[in-house]
């Protein structure tokens, strides 16, 4: 079994840690910002049996114990690169949830170079996952394609209902606010999902090809009265001679469910009926993630590199 640090005890975060424990691997340590959460154990926050007391930063948490960080906090490269370099210097594989982290060299790739040079330096394996980016939109689709020849066209489409979603995803597509509200959050980037063109370029990276011509839109769902029901999302590119799409919708009125489907030979065309639910999945994708990264080549991977197996 694993020995595992958690960095983040929001809500993916003490899921994954229920799930790790349940799984029988062994909870050496758990670090997150929130001071009121410093100096407590697990226990005594969430009433689940780990004795470990949380501390306020990976600078001050002891790391010797352990085999692999599972950092579920933050999106963004920039947020999560420092602390992420020094889990990496510590001699720990890592496994994050950061969106912008299942294909970095997009968003920040001197940052991402300098994760990969020191998880080569130190032998060990940094990977971002998640439900979407790192399994819907992008290796899925990329193991359906494997099974066409001469794909042309590799469309998806994801819709999530977010009316029995937590708070913090109705926020994040703007449920509630006027249109001009949206417009001013979305400029400052407070507003969509995040990875979206991460996954463009994952689909791109399994066809062997980099992705060109990349454009990508966020668009606010109206209801009555300037009333914002959710968000409409699209990154598109080529890879190759293959157009790849990515349409996501996530709104109040929207159904559940997400379409694969590959112009090729053959036409290969998938529907999850009820759609992919994102935060269990995220946290299946964590753990299975800890179970197989030890297997994985040294350095910075995306999920693509991921072994299937641990064993």
């Amino acid at each position: 079994m694993v020995r595992v640090v958690l960095c983040g005890m929001g809500t993916v975060g003490t899921e994954v840690l229920k799930h790790l424990v349940e799984r029988g691997h062994t909870v050496a340590g758990v670090i997150d910002a929130d001071p009121a959460k410093a100096g407590k154990t697990v226990a005594e926050l969430t009433g689940f049996p780990v004795g470990v007391r949380v501390h306020q930063s990976v600078q001050s948490a002891p790391l010797a114990d352990a085999d692999v960080a599972v950092f579920a906090a933050g999106s963004r490269v920039e947020d999560v690169a420092g602390d992420i370099a020094h889990l990496l210097s510590a001699g720990l594989d890592v496994v994050t949830t950061a969106e912008e982290m299942v294909y970095p060299s997009h968003a920040a790739g001197d940052e991402a170079g300098k994760l990969d040079a020191i998880a080569k330096e130190k032998g060990v394996t940094l990977v971002g996952v998640g439900a979407n980016p790192g399994f819907v939109m992008d290796w899925v689709p990329a193991v359906v394609a494997s099974a066409s020849k001469n794909p042309t066209r590799i469309h998806v489409v994801r819709s999530v209902d977010v009316s029995h979603r937590r708070q913090q995803l109705h926020k994040r597509v703007g449920v509630g606010l006027s249109r001009a509200k949206f417009e001013k959050e979305r400029a400052e980037g407070k507003i969509g999902q995040i990875g979206l063109v991460e996954s463009a370029h994952l689909v791109a990276l399994s066809l062997g090809w980099k992705l060109e011509g990349a454009s990508e839109g966020t668009f606010p769902v109206l209801g009555s009265e300037d009333y914002v029901m959710g968000v409409r999302q699209f990154a598109e590119g080529k890879a190759g001679d293959c157009v790849i799409r990515l349409d996501l919708e996530m709104t109040t009125t929207s159904a559940d469910f997400d379409v694969i489907e590959v112009t090729g030979d053959p036409v290969i065309k998938i529907r999850f009926e009820k759609g992919v639910f994102g935060d269990s999945a995220t946290v299946a994708m964590a753990v299975h993630a800890v179970e197989r990264i030890g297997k994985a080549r040294a350095g910075l991977i995306t999920v693509l590199d991921l072994p299937l197996s641990g064993l």
